[in-house]
Parts: structure tokens; sequence; C-alpha cells
């Protein structure tokens, strides 16, 4: 037999109250003595009163529902990002409504008149990175519009990214604490934002140490296969370092194969860090390649706060997010398992 559920008059009548006076608790308006408010709440919860939602929506004049027009959801690092906005969103009490754009501009356009038809409070646009534009949405509503994992082609936009150089420095940081002091650098394209802010970050993490690289950065793509082919060209070269600092986790993999091959010790002749945490994003809990996670949860969270902020009429800024480094045998060593066997098998 179902429950009944509890009606706003259950509540004012359970706790000595007006309707009106119920209603402005549970809403959080109107002035309301501290005391009616305190057991307002507490009746609330004895009852597990939950307000319904359309009615909150039409009294305050707001859906309560964000948008979410992704450039690409199936895109590699999108799940993530989204993950952080659907939980930062069930914590401040709204819904979403997801739409998917599929790097198609007419439907991109057809899904932002569907947000528009929706009377959503706000849109959160999630990109495909520090190194591509999303055009802006945000003179086609009247709430707030922010751009995740994405750069925005109007500067004026609110943008949540990951730090890219806050990650260059945890790899100074983290080289440093382990003795070493001749770092190499392979990554993609010089042109891209993301490369040159982890390459400003390594740089200067370096600097504040008293060291510098031991040669000027190596510029490829964001693949395994550059960094085979890096690897090799730093073994033909001779060059002397003890530590590289990759682009990416593809470009580590690649470096870490091709040096098992030649025979070179990773991490006790050369240590090596990547970006991305692609394992720990799958679920792996093994620590194989030492990372920089650039949270790229977090980034979404992020973007839903900014979003529940102007909404709540505060001014904000765009946010940087800090990555965290993942610690892992590429650099600090430590037994082999049976898994990470398996994969330098392939690898080699």
């Amino acid at each position: 037999m179902a429950t009944k559920s509890v009606r706003l008059i259950d509540l004012a009548r359970a706790a000595n109250v007006s309707i009106a006076t119920a209603s402005q608790v549970m809403n959080g308006s109107g002035r309301v003595a501290e005391g009616t408010r305190e057991r307002v709440l507490e009746t609330a919860r004895r009852l597990d009163y939950r307000p319904n939602a359309l009615a909150r929506s039409v009294a305050s004049g707001r859906s309560n529902t964000v948008g979410i027009l992704a450039e690409n959801a199936s895109g590699a690092f999108c799940m993530p990002v989204l993950v952080g906005v659907n939980r930062a969103l069930s914590d401040v009490d709204l819904a979403s409504t997801l739409y998917d754009a599929q790097h198609d501009g007419k439907q991109r356009r057809e899904h932002v008149r569907r947000l528009q038809s929706r009377h959503v409070d706000g849109v959160v646009v999630i990109g495909e990175g520090t190194d591509f534009l999303s055009a802006s949405v945000s003179h086609d509503f009247p709430g707030p519009v922010v751009y995740a994992f994405s750069r925005s082609d109007d500067a004026d936009d609110l943008t949540t990214l990951p730090d890219d150089a806050f990650a260059g420095g945890l790899a100074a940081e983290h080289f440093a604490s382990i003795g070493r002091t001749r770092v190499a650098h392979v990554t993609a394209e010089a042109r891209l934002n993301s490369v040159r802010d982890r390459a400003r970050g390594l740089t200067e993490g370096l600097a504040e140490r008293g060291l510098s690289l031991v040669e000027p950065a190596r510029h490829g793509d964001f693949t395994r296969e550059w960094g085979f082919t890096a690897a090799k060209a730093i073994l033909a070269d001779k060059v002397d370092c003890d530590a590289i600092f990759a682009g990416n986790d593809e470009i580590a993999i690649g470096l870490h194969a091709q040096l098992l091959a030649a025979g070179v010790r990773v991490p006790e002749d050369i240590a090596i860090i990547g970006v991305d945490n692609k394992a720990g994003q799958a679920g792996s809990t093994e620590t194989f390649l030492t990372t920089i996670d650039l949270r790229f949860d977090a980034v979404g969270s992020a973007a839903v706060e900014l979003v529940a902020a102007k909404l709540a009429g505060e001014e904000v800024e765009s946010t940087l997010v800090p990555g965290t480094l993942v610690a892992g045998r590429s650099t600090l060593g430590g037994a082999a398992t049976p898994r990470s066997l398996a994969v330098e098998a392939l690898l080699g």
C-alpha cells in the first residue's frame, strides 16, 4: 500500500504554525522567528516532508532546473565533468536536463532552443578541454551560463578550467622531491593552451629550485606513437636526463615502452610523469604511472557552484581548479604486481 505523502498543510498543523509560515520556512524566504523556523524544520525532518518541486517552481518563478549542453558527451573527459556537475546539482537540490550537440552546429542550435523552451534557470556548457573554444550562448538565456572544461569565444563568459600551469608545477615539485635534477619535457603542439600552460608551470617550478630543462621541449602530438618517437630521439641524441615530464598519459606510456625496449630502467634511470590520470578515471586502483589528475569532476562541480552563486545574486569570477599528483611506480619504483608486469610485457 502506497504511503500518503505529507502535504504542506500537514506540516503546518504538526508544527502549530500557519501554512504561510511553513511555506516561508521551507522556501527560505520571509522573516520568521528563529525558534519557529527550527520547530518547522525539525517537524519537516520528523515527518519526512518533501516540498513539491512543481509547486516551488511556480511560487518562485524558477524551474529549479539547470540545462547541460555537452559539445560531445561521448568525449574521453566529458563523463567525469558531467558526474561532477550532477553531484553538485544534487547538493543544491537542482534538477538537470542534458543535451548532446555531438559536434553538430545545427543540432547545437536546436538544443539551445529546447533549453530556452524549458525556461531553465541556468546553463552549464561542457566542452572538450582548454584547447577548444565553445561558441558563446550566454546571450541566449536570461540566467547564468558557465563553460566547464572549455573556453568560450566570448572572453567575458564565466569558465571553470583545470589549472594546467599548476599541473606543470606539481611535476617540478615531485621531481625535486625524489632528487631528479635533469628534466626533459615531451609534449604536444606548442600552439595549444594546455601545452603552453603546463610547460610554463614546469619551467617556473624548476626555476624556483634553481633548475632548468636540459634541452628545449620536444613537440609532437598527444599520442602514444609520439612518445615512442620522442624516446628514440632522446636516446639517439644522448640527452643526459634523469626525468621526463610528458604532456599527457598517452605520451608517457609511449616513452616508457620505448625506454623499456632500449634497456633503460624506469624510474631508476629515468623517472616519468604524465597528465590526465586516465587509469584512475577508468577505475584502476593500481598506480603504475605517476600522473597529474586534473580533477575533471571538480571542474564540473565548480561550474554548478558559479551558476548557483549567480542565481543567488552573488558576484563571481572564472575558476581554475588545481589538480593533484597521483604517485606511482614510474617515479617511486617499488615491487611490480602481476598486472603491472603484464602491462610492461605488452608495452615492450
